[in-house]
Formats: C-alpha cells, sequence, structure tokens
C-alpha cells in the first residue's frame, strides 16, 4: 500500500497480538482526505487496538502505518 496525494491514513498488514491472542490480522487500509470512515464489531473484535495502535497510544508488532502530518 502507498499513500497517494489524497491520503491521509494508510495501514499495511498490520499485525498486534497480546500474548497468543492475535487481535488485529493483516489490516490494511488506506482513507483519502474528506473520507468519514467508520469503525464496527462485535465486542472484543479489535476496534479500540486498532484505533489506538493508529494513534500510536499501542505499539503493533508487524505491519506499517503513515499518517500524514503536513497541513495544507
Amino acid at each position: 500500500m502507498t499513500m497517494t496525494a489524497n491520503s491521509i491514513v494508510g495501514i499495511n498488514a498490520l499485525n498486534k497480538w497480546y500474548g497468543d491472542f492475535h487481535v488485529l490480522k493483516d489490516i490494511t487500509m488506506s482513507i483519502n482526505k474528506g473520507e468519514v470512515v467508520v469503525v464496527i464489531g462485535p465486542s472484543g473484535s479489535g476496534k479500540s487496538t486498532l484505533i489506538r495502535c493508529v494513534n500510536r497510544l499501542e505499539e503493533h508488532q508487524q505491519g506499517k502505518h503513515e499518517i500524514c502530518t503536513q497541513q495544507q
């Protein structure tokens, strides 16, 4: 995944474990400027963990994410 000129968030093959529990499995996505994204799912499915990894409040073990911080 490569961030384009319109991308503000890019996630590529993101993986997160808590011990033996694989919480996030190969998450790949791109969010473009002006796009609204909703993360939904059942309790315990990793929604908050994904957001915490993107915000760098939690470390992820594999994968890559980029955030465009350039203001335009």
